[in-house]
């Protein structure tokens, strides 16, 4: 597979997840996506809970190409930014297998990766390193991936709202990737 093509499986999770999360949302009765998070889908009987599941194993296969195309881009024998983005999007698969209430569900916690992923694959890959565009992009998605972790470890995430936080800060989280392989694609230096 051409490295571009793999680059531009980043445009996917975000569209992808937020997609059929809505649907599956829409099919479950007394299902709210802004009070409930996206997996407490998998624990509904039938459709919703299977579009939940492609909505995940969809979304962590498009990290993980990704992944792969952005190791090739940084031209390194090892990338620690590409591989915490690859077990990222193998912890966002594993929600589509185990349900939420299992210690498989995100592979205990393992998605937390996501934290460090887009500033080690920053550092990692030429073309990003020095474009302040790619480093705003960075900082942003980073600090917001800080900030949800601080509301879910305080308890300060509102009451009502949980769904909604999670949808936006996924949503800002998977921004970095559509956004650097846009730039990368496009053999622009900006982001």
């Amino acid at each position: 597979m051409s490295p571009r093509l793999l680059l531009r499986a980043g445009g996917v999770p975000l569209p992808w997840f937020l997609g059929w999360t809505t649907l599956a949302g829409a099919l479950a009765p007394g299902y709210s996506p802004l009070a409930q998070h996206a997996s407490e889908l998998t624990q509904k009987p039938g459709i919703p809970h299977m579009l939940v599941n492609l909505a995940a194993l969809g979304t962590g296969l498009g990290f993980c190409l990704f992944a792969v195309g952005l190791w090739r881009a940084t031209g390194r024998r090892v990338s620690v930014g590409a591989l915490s983005w690859f077990l990222f999007g193998i912890a966002m698969a594993s929600n589509g297998i185990w349900p939420m209430g299992s210690p498989l569900h995100g592979l205990y916690a393992l998605g937390i990766i996501n934290l460090i992923a887009p500033a080690l694959a920053l550092i990692e890959t030429p073309t990003l390193h020095d474009n302040p565009r790619a480093y705003a992009l960075t900082v942003f998605v980073s600090l917001a991936g800080i900030l949800y972790l601080w509301l879910n470890i305080t308890g300060n995430d509102p009451d009502g709202y949980r769904g909604l936080t999670q949808r936006v800060f996924s949503s800002i989280n998977a921004l970095w990737p559509a956004v650097v392989a846009y730039t990368l694609v496009g053999g622009k230096a900006r982001a």
